[in-house]
């Protein structure tokens, strides 16, 4: 248990590094854009079905790591009451 509590705990840590790049790489977007309007609405419209395919997989994403943050105290519990249970 040990093992998959310190996976899962790398695992938060690299997705939490993934999304402040991610949050990086969306205000650059904004500021680029920003005088080019024309072209991100056309970029907009041509790269719909790709960006609804990231989108579903961000949400999945996000999904996994809400699941992992729980996955991570439910593992920390077990961990801390198996350790109680053998000092006894």
């Amino acid at each position: 248990m040990k093992d998959r509590l310190a996976y899962c705990e790398e695992w938060k840590i690299r997705v939490d590094i993934y999304l402040a790049s991610k949050e990086i790489t969306k205000k650059t977007d904004i500021e680029y854009y920003r005088s080019r309007p024309l072209l991100k609405f056309i970029l907009d419209i041509y790269f719909i079905p790709i960006n609804f395919i990231r989108l579903l997989k961000f949400l999945r994403m996000l999904h996994d790591y809400k699941k992992n943050q729980i996955e991570i105290k439910v593992l920390t519990y077990e961990l801390f009451h198996n350790e109680n249970r053998r000092v006894k």
